[in-house]
């Protein structure tokens, strides 16, 4: 009986052509389902163990500093715990929340009264060339909240229409005037070359430690 070879080149080739279709619908579906990342940098600064220390005549340091709990902001403006504003009570924080039933946290605060606290405050005389706030927020704070009581602290804003011809911030009459708000704009040199810059209220955040209870 006789034997068949096989001839290797007879067999058929493999075909890679639905392979490559599927591939190539796979390619636009996976490059629409990838998440961009935009990475943002906050400037602060840790507390140093002198942050805190009287000065050399031995007056107390000027400090301004903002307490985030759960409750609302707490202000101590030097020495001076503010007091409670608005329908906030007697024992409560200075700026109580807006919305306790908000979904989000960031949107339970009242971030109005807190930029016009501080405007209030940016103006006061002692306080006009102070450029600094320690902010202590409660464990329990939501990031987001720490983060957005920075950006609210850092400018003075004014609404977007009034922004051409304003040589300061405002106080804001509205939630909607707010969002709406940009920073006011201030001319400088800088290496030589005139540019605008946003004019500052407390743009150094110095971050306490919580207390742990």
């Amino acid at each position: 009986m006789s034997k068949k070879i096989s001839d290797p080149e007879a067999a058929p080739s493999l075909d890679l052509t639905p392979i490559m279709n599927m591939v190539l619908c796979l390619i636009p579906l996976m490059l629409l389902s990838v998440v961009f990342m935009t990475i943002c940098v906050i400037d602060v600064t840790m507390p140093q163990r002198s942050a805190g220390a009287a000065a050399s005549d031995g007056e107390p340091p000027k400090r301004l500093q903002l307490f985030i709990s759960k409750q609302g902001f707490t202000i101590v403006e030097g020495m001076n715990t503010l007091s409670p504003i608005g329908d906030c009570p007697n024992d409560g924080p200075t700026i109580c929340l807006q919305n306790e039933n908000a979904e989000l946290d960031v949107d339970k605060h009242n971030w109005r009264a807190l930029y016009n606290e501080l405007f209030r405050i940016k103006q006061k005389g002692e306080w006009s060339d102070h450029n600094q706030i320690d902010i202590v927020a409660d464990p329990a704070v939501n990031y987001g909240v720490l983060v957005k009581a920075m950006d609210i602290a850092r400018y003075q804003l004014v609404p977007k229409a009034e922004l051409e011809n304003a040589s300061k911030g405002k106080e804001m009459k509205s939630d909607a005037e707010l969002n709406d708000a940009q920073a006011v704009t201030r001319e400088d040199t800088i290496n030589g070359e005139l540019k605008k810059i946003p004019l500052e209220m407390f743009p150094y955040v110095v971050l306490g430690l919580p207390t742990m209870n």
